[in-house]
């Protein structure tokens, strides 16, 4: 009978035991605040537009832009915020949780406003901010936010316009299917002859990145198309495949692409590479490392420039391309929230597109606007908004 008596006593104090350190709060255990609420990094501010042209001040007497589309893109939360600004070019925002935003701030000059500042029906003019691509917004950031915005004519005339990288679903690691696509953005025939197309550089090894160099792109992947001038014209609307190698490569990988109607490949002539002779070969500038043309799979940067080769600089193992020269630069990554971890300067492009496993099939595409009388593809040098992930690639067409 005692020993009863002592077990149920046992279960009693331990059941305490428990039930009071379980009401313990675990920020007294551990010496520290509890987690902040969301609500506690929600801050409020507003953003005022000003026009550096003068087209608003003729317009409407001030250089406040009014009317004027904004994104707001979360670095880290993946939200975004679609505005527009007000009468005095201002745009005012309340519960934005504390991040690093990429803006992108665009308002279209129409036909109509043209006339009266110019005396002509200019198209394809916009306002844009040039300058500052990304905020850093918190509770110790300035309640009021003046964003410069600058006149752009028209856009780049040739960009790229798909990368496909990561390889194909079910073949191992079969990745010899890559390339990238170029298009002709304007109304007017283009020539490739001599354009560059360049892998942007960054040392893995030390997480140095070139990004913040005020002039030029850094490369050890350097390639031409070939021609002397205008042997190979781009007409307005088309698309240019560039493949790594120019093969039916269902062959050898069944859920795969064919790349064998290629424009062109990329032919490593000292390495075992494949060439397929019926298809022009881009020629090599520079590239010492593999066996063949390649881009990073899950993240890597990409530029097209119109830099002649002689007079690529020369800098350690590297050669630089100057910026003013870059008619379009895209680049992916394998997070692509994760700008402070970006490659290429935000002035070439302010975003990053990707988030695309290895051998999954899918491909980056620029996203189409207008259908009516040639494609129109988005091009606010910002891959976060400019590009989608499409599930399978679309070699020299649109999907």
């Amino acid at each position: 009978m005692m020993n009863t008596i002592n077990i149920n006593r046992l279960y009693q104090l331990s059941f305490a035991l428990i039930i009071s350190v379980l009401s313990f709060n675990c920020s007294d255990i551990l010496g520290t605040d509890p987690k902040p609420e969301k609500t506690e990094r929600e801050i409020e501010f507003q953003i005022t537009l000003k026009d550096n042209s003068g087209f608003m001040q003729t317009l409407f007497g001030s250089d406040k832009v009014r009317n004027a589309e904004v994104l707001l893109q979360s670095n880290l939360l993946g939200s975004s915020y679609h505005l527009y600004s007000d009468s005095n070019g201002v745009i005012k925002i309340k519960g934005i949780i504390s991040d690093k935003y990429i803006i992108t701030a665009t308002r279209i000059m129409h036909s109509g406003e043209m006339q009266i500042i110019s005396g002509t029906t200019v198209t394809n003019v916009k306002l844009v901010n040039k300058k500052t691509r990304i905020l850093e917004l918190n509770a110790a950031s300035p309640a009021n936010i003046d964003l410069e915005m600058d006149m752009v004519v028209g856009g780049s005339p040739l960009i790229i316009s798909e990368i496909y990288a990561c390889g194909p679903q079910g073949s191992g690691l079969y990745y010899h299917d890559k390339y990238v696509e170029v298009f002709n953005q304007s109304d007017s025939v283009l020539y490739l002859d001599k354009m560059m197309i360049a892998i942007v550089y960054t040392n893995s090894n030390t997480g140095l990145h070139y990004r913040d160099d005020p002039e030029f792109i850094h490369s050890k992947s350097i390639w031409i198309f070939p021609g002397t001038g205008k042997d190979y014209p781009i007409q307005p609307g088309q698309f240019v495949l560039c493949a790594e190698d120019a093969i039916d490569h269902r062959m050898n990988a069944p859920n795969s692409v064919d790349l064998s109607h290629a424009d062109f490949e990329f032919y490593k002539d000292d390495a075992p590479d494949i060439d397929n002779p019926v298809i022009p070969n881009m020629i090599k500038i520079y590239q010492t490392a593999g066996n063949d043309w390649l881009i990073g799979g899950e993240t890597g940067a990409l530029i097209l420039s119109n830099f002649s080769a002689d007079s690529l600089l020369p800098f350690d193992d590297q050669f630089l391309i100057p910026y003013r020269s870059v008619f379009d630069g895209v680049e992916y990554k394998a997070d692509p929230t994760k700008l402070d971890k970006k490659i290429l300067n935000e002035g070439i492009d302010a975003g990053s597109t990707g988030g695309i496993q290895f051998y999954t099939g899918k491909s980056m595409e620029r996203i189409l606007i207008s259908d009516s009388n040639r494609k129109i593809l988005k091009d606010e040098n910002n891959s976060s908004v400019d590009f989608m992930i499409i599930n399978a690639p679309s070699p020299g067409k649109y999907h």
